[in-house]
């Protein structure tokens, strides 16, 4: 789904400001999405200007205006229409992947390094998807929980297969040094 779509569907279920989006986008889709946060205003301008939001500004003394985004009839069926198409065929890319290849071409000890380095990070993206699993389960709907257990299991099988990467490579036949 592009960004519009994204935004769309969070203003299916309320009015939400462009605070409010940024915040459920972050929270919602900062592990599986490749969308740009700083994406958000551009795109809700243009929803806005093909009809399918409305914006009122709410005037507050002492703060910034709050401007209140709400989908229109057309935006819901736009959203409806995105939601129903066609996925596109699945490429996946995996940078780690690719530097795996070749491998061949690093020390010993700076490949045990990059794949060491990339697991640490990998459980700190479990541990943080973790430690919010219970707000989740709190306040997610059917569907926003399956997604969500997704993004666990994928987790927990990449640090499976990182490990045995790893152990591969502790384990492997001596190599020259390049």
């Amino acid at each position: 789904m592009d960004i519009q779509s994204v935004l769309l569907g969070f203003l299916m279920r309320s009015s939400m400001t462009g605070y409010d989006l940024k915040k459920a986008f972050s929270i919602s889709f900062a592990f599986f999405s490749g969308l740009s946060y700083g994406s958000i205003y551009p795109a809700l301008k243009r929803l806005e200007n093909q009809g399918l939001v409305t914006k009122q500004v709410e005037i507050q003394d002492g703060a910034p205006n709050r401007k209140i985004y709400t989908i229109t009839e057309a935006g819901r069926k736009a959203f409806l229409k995105s939601l129903r198409s066609p996925l596109p065929p699945m490429q996946p890319k995996n940078a780690f992947l690719m530097r795996l290849f070749f491998f061949s071409h690093l020390a010993p000890k700076d490949r045990k390094s990059v794949a060491m380095k990339h697991l640490w990070t990998v459980k700190q993206m479990q541990a943080q998807l973790e430690s919010v699993q219970p707000a989740v389960a709190a306040h997610a709907d059917r569907f926003q929980y399956l997604c969500f257990e997704f993004g666990l299991r994928f987790l927990n099988d990449l640090v499976r297969n990182l490990s045995q990467v790893i152990d591969a490579l502790e384990e492997g036949p001596p190599e020259t040094e390049p």
